[in-house]
C-alpha cells in the first residue's frame, strides 16, 4: 500500500501541485510528497470511515428527501384547502403500490394522504417500498392483495403501476386470452396486473383503476405503459397516464418536486393530488378518464438516446463523486499529518515554551558568538511552528545565530530519490552548496558551524562512505554523507577558521517514519562515521550524540505523553523539546566549544 500511494504521490501528473505546496511551505517536493504519503498511511483509514459515513448520511438525506424543499411542512396534507362539495367525500378508496404509493421521499406522505385530506375520503394504503407486481415473494403486490380484507368497503380499487418491476427487468409477458384467475401468469407483468384487476373486481365489484409514474429515461417503464394500456382495453378500466401528462412530467424536473427520477416530494404530491381526484370523481360517476392534455413522453430512438444520456451521466457523476472522496481524504489526511509534525496541536508547542518568553542568561559564556546553525527540516522548525533552536540559544544566551537550513534536503550532493527512483532532491540544495553561500564577504564572523546530521541521508537515496586520509577538499566524495561532512568542515575552517558541531536525531524505529522511511540502521552507522571524523579532525569536529545519550531517555518512553510533547514526530522537535529535551545538552556542548 506504500508503495502504491508513493506511487500516485510522486507521479509526474501531480509534481506541479507539489511544487506550489512546497515554495507556500518553504520545504522541497519531496517533503511535501512525503508527508501526503505519511498522512494516509497514518490517517487514510481514519479518515476513510468519517467520508464513508459522511457519504451515508449524505445518501440517506437524499434518499428520503430530508432536506428537500418540497417537503416543506406547508406542503403537509392537512394545510391544502379542502374541496368543497366534493364528489369524493365519504367515499372508500383502496391504494395498493409501492415506495410512489407509499411516499418514500416525502415522510411517508402521498396523493393518499391529500385526497383523503382535501376530501373527506377514505383511503386505505396498501404500500411497501421496493415490492413489485410480478408475485415473487411475500411483499409482492399480488401476495399484499390477498391480506386486504374483502369485506373492507371500496368505491374505487386504486394500483400503482410499480417502477420496481422494470428496475428489476423481470419479464413483461403478453396479454393473456382468459379472464380467470387461473388464466394469468403471475410471474410476468401481464400476468400480474391482470390478476389484480380480476382479482378486484371478484372482491370488491368495483371499478379498477391504475395510475403510472410521471415521464423519467427507462425503457421498461414505457414498455409496461404501453402494456397497461393494452390491457385497460381488454378489461375497460381506467388509466390515470401521468407518465404522458406533459405538464406533470415538466414539474418532475425541478427537483423541489420530484426527489429523484421516480419519487415525489410532498410539494410534487399536491401538483399530482387534483389530476387523481378528477380521475376518481370520473369513474365513479361512470366517465372516462380524461386524457393528458399535453404529452412529452419520449418513445424509440428518442427515449433510447435519454435513457443512454441519463446513464452516462450517472457513471461520470459517481466517478467524480469516487475521485473528490479521495481528494477528501488525501486532503484531510495530509492536514492533520502536517498538523501532528509541525505541532500545531502539540501541547509542545504552546506560547510559554516558545523562545521570546524565557528568561536570558547575562552570564552565558557564549554571549555575542556567531553560530551558523545549518540543516534540513530539524533546524528549519519544522515540528515547531518553523522556529529553529537556534532561537532558544540566541534568546537565552545572546548568541548571534546565521540560519541556513531548508527542509528535506541531504548532506550528500546528490539527485535524490524516493522509493524506486519516484521524486527528486536537487544537489544544489545540500548542505555544502548552500553553506558555501555564505563567503568571509557575507559573513565576515562564524565561530561555529552546528550541523544537523540530516535523516533524509538514511533514506538509502546516497552512500554513507567512509573516513578519508586527506585534508584536502578536493578529495572528499561530495556524493556520500561522510565526504559532505568532511568538505563542509575543511569549508568552515578555511573560510572563517570555525570549527564544527554535529547534532544528531534521537532515537526512532523505522514503522515510525512513513513518510521519508528514514532507516535507523543507516543512521546510526551515519552516527558512527561521525565518531570517527571526530577522532580525525579534532579540534575542528566534534559530535552531540543525542541518539546514544542514556541520560535523555531516563524518564522519557518513545509514544508516551512526555516523548509526544517533546515531539511532533519521530524526527521533529516541539518547541517544548528543542527547549527541555535537547535545549540543555546543545547548550552544555556549546558552552565547551565556545565558552
Amino acid at each position: 500500500m506504500l508503495n502504491f500511494w508513493r506511487a500516485i504521490f510522486y507521479s509526474d501528473l501531480l509534481a506541479p501541485v507539489f511544487k506550489a505546496v512546497a515554495t507556500a511551505l518553504g520545504v522541497t517536493p519531496q517533503v511535501c510528497k512525503e508527508y501526503c504519503t505519511s498522512g494516509v498511511m497514518m490517517y487514510g483509514l481514519q479518515f476513510t470511515i468519517i467520508v464513508l459515513i459522511v457519504i451515508a448520511a449524505i445518501v440517506l438525506i437524499r434518499l428520503f428527501g430530508l432536506l428537500n424543499p418540497g417537503n416543506l411542512p406547508k406542503y403537509n396534507p392537512g394545510n391544502m384547502d379542502q374541496v368543497k362539495n366534493s364528489p369524493l367525500k365519504g367515499k372508500r378508496f383502496i391504494f395498493l403500490g409501492s415506495s410512489v404509493t407509499k411516499g418514500f421521499a416525502s415522510f411517508g406522505k402521498s396523493f393518499v394522504d391529500m385526497v383523503a385530506a382535501r376530501n373527506g375520503a377514505v383511503c386505505v394504503k396498501e404500500a411497501v417500498s421496493g415490492t413489485t407486481l410480478v408475485d415473487n415473494g411475500p411483499k409482492s403486490y399480488i401476495s399484499r392483495l390477498k391480506t386486504i380484507d374483502a369485506k373492507t368497503p371500496c368505491d374505487v380499487f386504486v394500483c400503482q403501476l410499480s417502477t420496481n418491476d422494470a428496475t428489476k427487468k423481470l419479464p413483461l409477458g403478453k396479454l393473456s386470452a382468459g379472464t380467470g384467475l387461473a388464466d394469468f401468469d403471475t410471474k410476468t407483468v401481464y400476468g400480474a396486473i391482470e390478476y389484480i384487476i380480476a382479482y378486484a373486481k371478484e372482491t370488491w365489484d368495483c371499478p379498477v383503476v391504475f395510475y403510472t409514474n410521471p415521464f423519467y429515461a427507462d425503457e421498461k417503464y414505457a414498455a409496461m405503459v404501453s402494456a397497461l394500456k393494452e390491457i385497460a382495453g381488454k378489461w375497460e378500466i381506467s388509466v390515470v397516464d401521468f407518465w404522458n401528462d406533459g405538464e406533470i412530467s415538466e414539474l418532475c424536473k425541478k427537483g423541489s418536486y420530484r426527489n429523484d427520477q421516480i419519487h415525489p416530494t410532498k410539494k410534487g404530491y399536491q401538483a399530482m393530488t387534483p389530476t387523481v381526484e378528477a380521475a376518481l370523481a370520473c369513474v365513479l360517476t361512470g366517465k372516462a378518464v380524461p386524457a393528458p392534455k399535453k404529452s412529452i413522453a419520449l418513445t424509440g430512438d428518442a427515449l433510447k438516446k435519454k435513457v443512454n444520456g441519463r446513464r452516462v451521466k450517472k457513471i461520470v457523476l459517481r466517478v467524480l463523486a469516487v475521485i473528490l472522496a479521495i481528494l477528501v481524504v488525501v486532503g484531510a489526511s495530509t492536514v492533520q499529518q502536517l498538523v501532528t509534525v509541525t505541532g500545531m496541536k502539540n501541547e509542545g508547542n504552546s506560547d510559554k515554551y516558545a523562545p521570546e518568553v524565557q528568561a536570558a542568561n547575562p552570564d552565558s559564556p557564549i554571549k555575542g558568538k556567531t553560530l551558523l546553525w545549518l540543516g534540513s527540516s530539524v533546524f528549519q522548525g519544522f515540528g515547531a511552528g518553523k522556529t529553529s533552536p537556534a532561537a532558544w540559544i540566541d534568546a537565552i544566551d545572546g548568541t548571534n545565530s546565521i540560519v541556513e537550513v531548508k527542509g528535506g534536503t541531504l548532506l550528500a550532493g546528490v539527485e535524490a530519490s524516493i522509493g524506486s527512483g519516484l521524486g527528486s532532491v536537487s544537489s544544489s540544495d545540500s548542505y555544502l552548496p548552500r553553506l558555501m553561500n555564505h563567503t568571509a564577504e557575507t559573513d565576515p564572523v562564524v565561530d561555529l558551524v552546528v550541523v544537523q546530521l540530516s535523516t533524509n541521508d538514511s533514506k538509502g537515496q546516497c552512500e554513507t562512505g567512509e573516513v578519508s586520509a586527506s585534508f584536502d577538499m578536493d578529495d572528499f566524495e561530495l556524493t556520500t554523507t561522510v565526504g559532505a561532512l568532511e568538505a563542509i568542515t575543511a569549508y568552515s575552517k578555511e573560510t572563517w577558521g570555525a570549527p564544527v558541531l554535529v547534532i544528531t536525531g534521537t532515537q526512532f524505529e523505522d514503522e515510525m517514519t512513513y513518510s521519508g522511511g528514514q532507516n535507523k540502521d543507516i543512521y546510526q552507522l551515519m552516527i558512527e562515521r561521525c565518531h570517527e571524523l571526530d577522532e580525525k579532525w579534532g579540534d575542528e569536529f566534534s559530535v552531540l550524540d543525542l541518539w546514544h545519550n542514556d541520560v535523555m531517555y531516563e524518564n522519557v518512553v518513545t509514544g508516551d505523553t512526555l516523548w509526544r510533547s517533546y515531539m511532533s514526530d519521530a524526527i521533529h522537535p516541539t518547541k517544548k523539546g528543542y527547549l527541555e529535551w535537547w535545549g540543555p545538552y546543545v547548550e552544555e556542548r556549546l558552552f565547551e566549544l565556545l565558552g
